[in-house]
């Protein structure tokens, strides 16, 4: 394909990109303003995909442009779609405040009170034994007693 078709090709396919994922620009995001600058001047120019695209054009016919000129059209809501598809396999963030220990030491503290609740009287002896043993507060222990099934999930 000759270079001013190429150029006028890869500006539409630029503009398509832009609309595509303009929903991830607008309104309250995670985004500064400079990433969203960012995002808009350098995600697309500096790709792979573009360069990808860039050397397809090379061995399309001129015949072809107007046919792929009309496929690019298509583009922004097909990329639309496949950026919302996946956007549900993305690891959700659970918020809250970050845990005051490890993982493993809170798998280890459960793992603690199996061992230690048939030495001791009760519960609250073990839970105590153990809190104490970690350095945690019986408290904190009994809320990361309750969550033990999705810290073995984790």
């Amino acid at each position: 394909m000759r270079a001013q078709l190429r150029q006028k090709a890869l500006a539409k396919l630029e503009a398509a990109f832009l609309q595509g994922v303009s929903f991830l620009l607008v309104g309250e995001t995670y985004f500064s303003e400079k990433q969203k600058k960012q995002i808009e001047r350098d995600l697309w120019r500096k790709s792979p995909q573009r360069k990808q695209f860039d050397m397809l054009l090379r061995k399309v016919p001129d015949k072809d442009f107007e046919g792929l000129m009309a496929n690019i059209d298509l583009t922004p809501s097909l990329l639309h779609k496949a950026i919302k598809n996946s956007l549900k396999y993305m690891p959700k963030n659970r918020g809250g405040r970050p845990p005051a220990f490890s993982l493993e030491i809170r798998r280890r503290a459960i793992q603690d009170i199996g061992h230690e609740y048939p030495r001791c009287d009760s519960f609250r002896d073990a839970i105590e034994l153990v809190a104490a043993r970690h350095g945690m507060t019986p408290e904190y222990l009994r809320k990361v007693w309750k969550n033990r099934k999705r810290l073995k999930q984790d």
